[in-house]
């Protein structure tokens, strides 16, 4: 992450934030949580099989909600539309931006051009079993991760005034998957379970970090093209690139979407007092099973990716094996 993007509490706002002992949930709490959890991830991985029925495309962009969709899809949507010589979306808000790349379900305008899609879907248990597979060969996927921290800061900041409920009960969040847009549950679900197809088929699934895009987009976008089997030059992904400014995004605003999906950086009061990190670092000490390198925890978990070119974010110690720090919200990339 950026520097630019985050912004620490000092130890003072920690104090004022976070008085007297740190928050924790007993342990019947804890297990009513985690079994409601586990219950709701069992029901939801088993039975969404929508990955499985839409198969017949190219590619498909997985993201994590927050994760840098919009600006992605719109930079790769420029550089296909400008090595194929076709009209790029004119607003990069969905729907306004599915034009060349967008949901499976949406009739193609361009049936000559590659198949391409985009979801936030999280991945059945079906997706791991070779076997079928094999009976039913699956495109491959671009995988884009974010830092749960700003994740989380980002929703909250989008939907606070739909949720009306403060920082520190939104990061609570509901392992049933009733109440929010995405919290913590949502976004642990979707780390392991694409974090073990990734696993498992590490050819077929290239994972890429929204903050590797922010330090390289050029070469990010390379190699997510690459991966989806795109033939596109040099040119055509500066080009992509270079429509990815946020000066021109903020032009590119369709007038008929009523939705803030890029903000200035800096807007927004979120902040982690050291409870609401300990609160978090907890739920991810029990229930994460990938961490794809962010090193949230004293130990890495399942799948690992190279360190961040911009370096850790080194954290105060809370107490538990969390590594958590204080953040504040970047864009609100949806």
């Amino acid at each position: 992450m950026n520097s630019r993007n985050v912004r620490s509490l000092p130890d003072s706002d920690f104090e004022r934030a976070s008085p007297g002992t740190p928050r924790d949930f007993d342990n019947h709490a804890h297990f009513g949580r985690d079994c409601a959890f586990k219950l709701h991830a069992l029901n939801r991985n088993s039975a969404n099989l929508a990955l499985l029925k839409y198969r017949d495309f190219q590619g498909f962009m997985i993201t994590g909600q927050h994760s840098g969709t919009h600006w992605i899809k719109w930079m790769l949507s420029h550089a296909v539309a400008h090595h194929h010589g076709v009209a790029p979306p004119r607003f990069f808000d969905n729907p306004s931006s599915n034009d060349l790349i967008g949901h499976p379900k949406h009739p193609r305008l361009h049936p000559d051009l590659p198949r391409l899609a985009s979801s936030h879907s999280i991945a059945p248990y079906a997706l791991d079993w070779g076997w079928l597979r094999r009976l039913a060969p699956l495109p491959p996927y671009l995988l884009v991760v974010r830092d749960v921290r700003d994740v989380l800061v980002s929703n909250y900041e989008k939907w606070r005034h739909a949720y009306g409920v403060g920082f520190a009960e939104y990061l609570a969040g509901d392992p049933r998957g009733r109440r929010y847009v995405c919290d913590i549950w949502w976004y642990v679900r979707f780390l392991n379970r694409w974090g073990e197809v990734a696993w498992r088929y590490p050819d077929e699934t290239l994972v890429l970090r929204y903050e590797d895009f922010q330090a390289d987009a050029l070469g990010a976008l390379r190699r997510a093209a690459a991966h989806l089997g795109l033939a596109l030059t040099e040119a055509d992904l500066e080009a992509g690139v270079a429509m990815g400014a946020k000066d021109i995004m903020g032009a590119r605003r369709d007038p008929a979407v009523d939705q803030r999906s890029l903000r200035p950086d800096g807007e927004g009061e979120a902040r982690f007092s050291r409870a609401d990190l300990e609160l978090v670092g907890d739920i991810l000490d029990r229930h994460l099973k990938h961490d794809f390198g962010y090193g949230y925890l004293d130990a890495p978990r399942g799948l690992q990716l190279p360190a961040l070119a911009q370096g850790p974010r080194e954290p105060p110690r809370a107490r538990s094996s969390w590594r958590p720090m204080a953040g504040a919200p970047a864009m609100a990339d949806s």
